[in-house]
Formats: C-alpha cells, sequence, structure tokens
C-alpha cells in the first residue's frame, strides 16, 4: 500500500496535459485530467453530431479474438450498433494474415456499408482496403496504426487511446514503485505499428531514469505467445539473472504464458502490460499472480465510438478526433466489475453517445 501511495503522490504532481475533441471543431465538454491514476467520472468527449443512420451493414475483422481487447471492443460496438439499428458480422482473423486478406476480399464482393479492422495494421492491406474505399465502403480501424486519428487515403479514422501516454505511465509507475536498479525487458509485435510505437517511448522514458537500464527487447509475436514465451523467458533469465527486475509488454497475452516459466526458475519479475486490460491480466494483478500493473483502456467506450464515428461517416461528417486517455490499473484500483466485464469508466459515455444520435427536440 504504501508503494501506491508514493506512486500516486508522484502521478499527481504531473501536469495534466489537454485532451477531448476541441481540436476536430465538435463540441465538447472541459477535458479531464489526464493523470493515468486518477479515476475518470466526467465525459469529455463530443456532445453534438449526426442523428443516428439506421439499417447499415457493418463487418467487424477481428484481428484474433484471443486477444482481450479486440473482444472489448467488439462488445461496445455490438451494443451501440443493436441501439443504432444495424446489422454486425463479425469475423475471427485467428492471427493469421491470410484470413484476414480473405475477409477484405469478400468485403470487395458483399460491400457492406463499412469494414472495422479490430486491431490489426491497415497499412499492411492498403490495396485491398483502397479498393473498398473506392467502393464506397467506409473503412475505419481500433489499433489500425501507430497513432489516434484518421489515415489520409486509407482509414475514416483509427480509434485508440494515445500511445506515448502508455507508455509513459507503464514507465513512471516502474520508476516510482521501485527501488534500486532496475532492469527491463520489452516485449514487442513489430507486426504492429502502435506496438512499435508504445515500445519506442517507453525504451526512451526508461533511458531518461539513471538507476535504470533496458536488458532487451524481444519481438514475439502474439500469436505465437504460448509457443515462444517459455523457452524465451528462460533464455533470458539465463542471460541476465537477478537484473531482470521488471517487464514492459504491449499487450496482457504476453503474461497469460510467463507464470510457468518463471515459477521454474524460482524468479520475482514484476511484469507490467502496456494494455489492454484484459479480464484475465486483472484477475493477475488482483491475486497478486504474475503480473503488477496493466496501462488498460476504455475497450467498450472505444466500440461505441466506433458506432458514432461511422455513424459520422455515414451522414457525410468528418471523424470527431476524439482520443481517450489509458489508466493506470493496479490490485487496489481495479474494482470488482472491472473483473466481469473489464475497465469500464463511469463516466456517461452511453447516455453522451444516445443523446447525440437521438436528440430531443
Amino acid at each position: 500500500m504504501l508503494r501506491l501511495l508514493v506512486l500516486l503522490l508522484c502521478l499527481l504532481s504531473v501536469e495534466p496535459v489537454a485532451a477531448g475533441s476541441a481540436a476536430a471543431g465538435v463540441d465538447a465538454p472541459q477535458a479531464r485530467d489526464n493523470n493515468p491514476a486518477r479515476e475518470w467520472t466526467e465525459w469529455d468527449g463530443p456532445v453534438s453530431g449526426p442523428a443516428a443512420q439506421p439499417g447499415r451493414s457493418v463487418w467487424f475483422l477481428a484481428s484474433d479474438l484471443r486477444n482481450g481487447g479486440v473482444v472489448g471492443v467488439y462488445r461496445g460496438l455490438a451494443e451501440a450498433g443493436r441501439l443504432l439499428g444495424w446489422r454486425l458480422t463479425l469475423l475471427d482473423g485467428q492471427g493469421q494474415r491470410s484470413s484476414l486478406l480473405r475477409f477484405l476480399e469478400s468485403a470487395q464482393r458483399e460491400r457492406p456499408a463499412a469494414v472495422a479492422l479490430g486491431g490489426f495494421d491497415a497499412q499492411e492491406f492498403r490495396p485491398q482496403i483502397e479498393r473498398l474505399r473506392a467502393l464506397g465502403v467506409t473503412v475505419l480501424g481500433w489499433h489500425a496504426g501507430d497513432k489516434p486519428g484518421p489515415l489520409p487515403g486509407l482509414l475514416f479514422t483509427n480509434i485508440s487511446t494515445s500511445p506515448l501516454a502508455a507508455a509513459q505511465a507503464a514507465a513512471d509507475y516502474i520508476v516510482a514503485s521501485s527501488h534500486g536498479p532496475v532492469g527491463v525487458v520489452l516485449f514487442t509485435d513489430s507486426r504492429f505499428a502502435i506496438a512499435t510505437a508504445k515500445t519506442r517511448q517507453a525504451v526512451r522514458q526508461l533511458q531518461a531514469c539513471r538507476r535504470c537500464k533496458v536488458l532487451a527487447v524481444e519481438d514475439l509475436s502474439l500469436a505465437l505467445v504460448q509457443q515462444q514465451l517459455p523457452d524465451k523467458v528462460t533464455e533470458l533469465y539465463r542471460r541476465h539473472g537477478r537484473a531482470w527486475t521488471h517487464s514492459i509488454g504491449i499487450n496482457d497475452l504476453y503474461y497469460d504464458s510467463i507464470g510457468h516459466p518463471l515459477g521454474k526458475l524460482n524468479a520475482f519479475v514484476a511484469n507490467i502490460s502496456l494494455g489492454d486490460g484484459s479480464l484475465s491480466a486483472m484477475r493477475r494483478i488482483r491475486a497478486g499472480l504474475m503480473q503488477e500493473a496493466t496501462i488498460a483502456e476504455p475497450l467498450h467506450l472505444h466500440g461505441w465510438q466506433m458506432a458514432d464515428e461511422l455513424n459520422r461517416a455515414f451522414a457525410g461528417q468528418p471523424p470527431s478526433l476524439y482520443v481517450t486517455q489509458p489508466h493506470l490499473l493496479v490490485r487496489q484500483t481495479i474494482r470488482d466489475s472491472y473483473l466481469s466485464i473489464g475497465y469500464d469508466p463511469d463516466n456517461g459515455y452511453r447516455r453522451a453517445y444516445a443523446a447525440i444520435w437521438f436528440p430531443r427536440h
């Protein structure tokens, strides 16, 4: 508890950075304090936009439904889509590029109103996306690029928290909650631009800490974590021993498989994730088992934001440019409700979006 209080005091001393939708020309309330350790109770997103555009067909292409972040976003989109009267189709790529390519080619034939990319890099499928856009299909994504906002000529918008804010929050947590030398191994997946952006920022933040050392940056595919991570952990511990004090992974999935190899080595490593606040991660953190923190994203909210951005596109309006901030979750800040539904801020986002889509005259 004392370590957490020290961390919170350190984070609360950071000057807040403005966020929200003002830059988009969309009416929004005053921006909240973006400190990742604070509760998010006030809506800071858009409060105006087009009325509901019902009767649309939307395809959600999931990179891999083993990724809890992708699942959480789809659930939010499905909830909002039912309210808007849309027909949603969920397709699971199972971590295979060939499957995603096949889905995009099918969309060219079927021509849904929109295709949403769930957790994979849009640049890797540029020709297919360009053909969809030429057919009048709206394409947008979640974690489909290295930063949030529109990707000109490719995506109507990309929905994400700020990857740089997530990386900074993780590095700040490590520095504030540790004593003595810190040795960090980072796990990333270079197939994803957002993962690379998060990892690079985390490295920069750690290099600014005099008692911190980046021991290694390991590029491990999320689709192959279960097969590859155990041997990699053994190799890393053989190389670095007790100098390895912390890990930063770009996704909670790495820590689904890290417990057994670390346990066999009788090694204690404080594991922190840069996303996305999966249910299994929060249960591990609450139990004090092999994960200390996760930088959670508001996944259900992102699903509702995806619906709002699509609704704007269907109405011929520009994207909102709204960007959410990540939230630091440690044992003491994980609510019981998060263990069943995930991190879901009590800031009234459902009411706010419904008020835009169904205005009272």
